[in-house]
């Protein structure tokens, strides 16, 4: 599932906004949803509205929590469009004219929707920008693996509590008892090969048969590798490298049976414990958990503030380190930085601003990172030669209105202000 449009005639601060989230022609995903989402703005120019406005509609008529409902006044006139496997829909605030497409057949419409279902998993992953640890669940457990792909729909195109993942009430700790729960498995069954090699030995069997179960144990490792293992390869570690840290995979057996969360070390090898981690290693680490335990397919993932406490050259490419971990995910990130929106195509920002009368409006960013420092240096070139045809009393030429014409679109582009 995936949102291809946004429109907003009245919600909050957020009025007469209609918003493209698709691929620009000439891209070759043209018309496709975009895979990331930048939404870009000054405090209270409505990131976290329009991020809750997502996930009530995403949400929209599910068995959930009472906590996760989001208060929809009357007044409300909003749409957003999604495209789920070439089943293409539109959910409204109320009955309105906005409509989307031809009526379709509903018995057809269930029958494409639960099909599509299949594909999701889980429907939706809310990150906001304080995670709030709790030590009650309120209603909707974090399903593991194959449990959650056990649970069906109670009716057609409702989804199960288990398809919505908010972290503003769920404890993202828990996500860790589900991963270490496999470290464990996997150990166990891993020493219990290995009891069988020693009893082998100790029995004096033959050789042949000691090397047969040596080479059973071998390939019973290469197709069950490690979970502790694959978490660090392929998710913390190439994250945690660019904070000097790695984490710790040499661990006994009782290590793994004391084990209460991950443990790091620097990269020469020593423990840091956990008092000592940063406010953005533990972000980063609790983030990422979830990516990796939930395998998250066709979802939409809303991150609000990614940047809490990052070093500025991690924030360039932490949009891509999540989008990554989900390649099949729809990713909405909600910023203040410049460096995360740096890392970001114009046709994936979305700005929102105030308009001159206080109220706030929609406006899309059209430059940003290298193609903006390109359009910052032509603007600098031609601010140098309006200086020289003014000094030389020529501005009022042919050239000059030339020159001024095309300061004013960058200008425009570059969302500055000119006199």
């Amino acid at each position: 599932m995936k949102l291809k449009k946004i429109i907003i005639k009245n919600y909050k601060q957020l009025k007469n906004i209609e918003i493209d989230l698709t691929y620009p022609k000439g891209h070759p995903k043209a018309g496709k949803p975009l895979d990331k989402i930048c939404i870009l703005g000054k405090s209270g120019t409505g990131k976290t509205t329009l991020l809750r406005l997502i996930k009530w509609f995403v949400s929209r008529d599910r068995n959930i929590s009472e906590n996760f409902q989001l208060p929809i006044d009357p007044e409300t006139e909003a749409a957003m469009d999604f495209e789920m496997s070439g089943l293409h829909y539109r959910l409204v605030s109320k009955d309105t004219n906005l409509i989307f497409g031809d009526p379709v057949d509903d018995a057809q419409w269930h029958e494409d929707f639960n099909r599509y279902l299949k594909q999701i998993s889980p429907l939706l992953i809310n990150y906001p920008a304080d995670l709030m640890p709790l030590t009650a669940n309120p209603g909707y457990p974090i399903a593991a693996g194959n449990e959650r792909e056990q649970e069906s729909p109670t009716q057609p195109g409702i989804p199960g509590p288990e398809q919505i993942i908010d972290f503003s009430f769920e404890d993202i700790k828990k996500t860790w008892d589900f991963i270490l729960a496999d470290i464990k498995d996997h150990r166990a069954r891993e020493l219990l090969i290995k009891d069988k090699i020693v009893a082998a030995k100790s029995a004096g069997g033959s050789m042949q048969e000691i090397q047969k179960q040596d080479r059973e144990y071998q390939k019973w490792l290469s197709q069950n590798p490690s979970p502790l293992q694959t978490l660090a390869i392929r998710f913390l570690d190439p994250i945690l490298h660019k904070l000097g840290l790695k984490v710790k995979t040499d661990l006994s057996y009782q290590s793994i049976i004391d084990l209460t969360f991950i443990e790091l070390q620097a990269l020469n090898g020593e423990t840091v414990h956990r008092d000592l981690w940063s406010t953005g290693t533990r972000q980063q680490v609790m983030t990422m958990l979830p990516l990796y335990q939930l395998k998250p397919r066709n979802a939409v993932i809303l991150i609000d503030e990614p940047e809490r406490s990052l070093y500025p050259d991690i924030q360039l490419s932490i949009a891509d380190d999540y989008a990554k971990n989900a390649p099949d995910c729809q990713f909405f990130f909600a910023t203040h930085s410049p460096f995360i929106t740096a890392s970001f195509e114009p046709w994936e920002i979305i700005e929102l601003k105030f308009d001159n009368k206080n109220t706030y409006a929609y406006r899309a960013l059209n430059y940003s990172g290298k193609k903006r420092e390109d359009a910052l240096d032509k603007l600098a070139d031609i601010n140098i030669r309006m200086g020289k045809l003014k000094r030389e009393e020529t501005f009022d030429s042919p050239e000059g209105r030339k020159l001024a014409k095309e300061y004013l679109k960058l200008n425009e582009m570059l969302d500055w202000r000119t006199g």
